[in-house]
This record gives structure tokens, sequence and C-alpha cells, in this order.
């Protein structure tokens, strides 16, 4: 039993009448009889009375039209929501990000902006090691991902710088360089030891601009916990500027380092080729981010 059948049978059996229902399904009388027989003889049973005066419904057909009608209703409810999850305006988004997307403010304005234009898509969002990401991607484990580049990426991953920052200092207060209002030259930080965040590009331009090479460092994992090492007075650390502006902690400070700025993007990364609407339609979307 097609939709299509179902079609006609609700139309013969709302006007009665297999003259009009014809008209209005805009196909020749003989064809409407041909299916409404086809379908009587798959249900086994006949579903009007026809006479010379009248067409009528027989107990079946009235039981058939109800059903019908429910159905029909359910597939064009169904074919609307699926329209809708194809132009993106329903389903599901699996963002992963690392910390200082959230510090920047730009998961909540991108986000934002897309929650008020989408309403109707659920969004997630994970916290990830940045290492990670791409290959969730791949995997199609995400959607989306927020990190700071540059990194590497698989051949399958493309990206979109969202943000420009830069890299600035971060120490303790009992740090002895924390009296140096002034910005810190690179090679006045050869004797210190460096607590490694995730993006590490900052911490070897550094080295590199300094003349030194990174022989004591400690490995740390997320921006705060790169923080609460450096309040520890482990080390020093360097990081995004917009920590200066959005982290403030007490018993940590924040330097710029002298010379030409160390430069620090957010990137988003997506599948080469991506087709599905709700990411291609976040994708447009980050052309309306502020991106300075």
């Amino acid at each position: 039993m097609e939709l299509r059948h179902l079609r006609y049978f609700l139309e013969v059996a709302n006007t009665l009448h297999f003259g009009a229902a014809a008209q209005t399904l805009d196909i020749a009388v003989p064809t409407l009889s041909v299916q409404i027989a086809q379908l009587e003889r798959e249900l086994g049973t006949p579903l009007f009375v026809r006479t010379q005066r009248r067409v009528a419904l027989t107990q079946a057909g009235e039981m058939l039209r109800d059903e019908a009608e429910a159905t029909i209703r359910q597939a064009e409810q169904a074919k609307a929501r699926v329209q809708s999850v194809a132009r993106g305006e329903q389903g599901y988004l699996r963002v992963g990000y690392v910390s200082s997307t959230l510090m920047s403010g730009v998961l909540g304005t991108l986000f934002t902006r897309y929650r008020k234009r989408y309403p109707d898509v659920t969004v997630t969002v994970s916290e990830i090691a940045m290492e990670g990401m791409a290959s969730l991607l791949v995997a199609g484990k995400l959607d989306v991902a927020l990190v700071r580049g540059p990194i590497a990426l698989p051949a399958e991953v493309a990206h979109r710088v969202l943000h420009h920052d830069y890299f600035c200092l971060a120490l303790s207060d009992n740090h002895p360089l924390s009296a140096v209002h002034e910005a810190i030259r690179p090679e006045s930080l050869s004797q210190q030891t460096f607590i490694l965040p995730e993006q590490r590009s900052g911490t070897l331009e550094v080295a590199r601009r300094g003349g030194f090479t990174l022989e004591r460092t400690q490995r740390a994992g997320s921006l705060t916990e790169v923080l609460a090492q450096v309040l520890l007075g482990n080390g020093v650390a360097v990081v995004p500027a917009i920590l200066s502006q959005t982290v403030s902690l007490p018993g940590i400070c924040y330097r710029d380092i002298a010379g030409e700025e160390i430069a620090s993007v957010l990137w988003l990364l997506h599948r080469k080729r991506e087709r599905m609407a709700v990411i291609t339609n976040l994708l447009a979307l980050t052309k309306e981010v502020d991106n300075k």
C-alpha cells in the first residue's frame, strides 16, 4: 500500500464522487478507478458501494478513512521534520573546545548567535584535549572544534580563523620578574622553568627569540592547570593575552613580551566538503563573529 493510494482513496471518500475526485487529483476517472480497485484487491475487501446514483463507504472504507487520514498526517509531519533537519533548522551540533576559546568569549559569542538563529538545534559542548580534536572530527564523533592554532591537521580537516590574539607571560606575584612592569625581554627568560600548555608555539617562539633551548619544562593540560602551576611558583608560562583581560587570579600577574607580538589565533575546525546543514549554517555564521 502506497501513500499515493491512500491519497486517492481519501479524495474519493471525502467527495463520494469519482469524477470530482479525479478532477481534484488531476487524473483521469478510469485511472482513479483502477487505483481504487488495486487498493481493494490488496486489502481484500470493497471500500465503496457503487451504484449508478451514488458512491458510499463500506464499513471497511470508513475505518480506512480514519486510518488513512492519520497516516497521511503523520507522513506529512515526518516530511516537514526531515526537511527542517535538511535545512539545518533542527538537529544537533557536537562541539569540542579548549578552555581559551571560552575565556576569549568566542565560544559564547558564536553559539549565542547560532542558538538565536536556530533555536531548535541542540548544541552540546565538551572540553577536550586539543591533540585529539581533529581525529574525533574525522571519526564523526564531533561536528566542529574550537582550538588554538596553529596545529597540524589531517587532510580531511580544514580550519577557519575566528579570533586573533597574541601571547604574553604569566608569572607568580612572588616571582622576581613580577617587579618588572615593562615588557619582558625573551633573553631574560633563559633560566626559567616553563609550564607548557597544549599550544606550545608561543613558548617555542620565546625560546627562539631569546636564543635558548627549553631545558626546564613542566607539562600541563588545560590553561587552568597551567595557571595553577604558575600560582604555585613552579614556573612561568607563555599564554594567550586574552587571559590577562578575562582571568584575574590572586597571586598571578601578566606581562607583555618585548618585541613583535607573537601571534595566537583561535581556529574553528571542520570536515572538508561538509554537507550537513547544521554545520554549514554555523560556518556561514562565523563570518559575522568579530575577527580581530
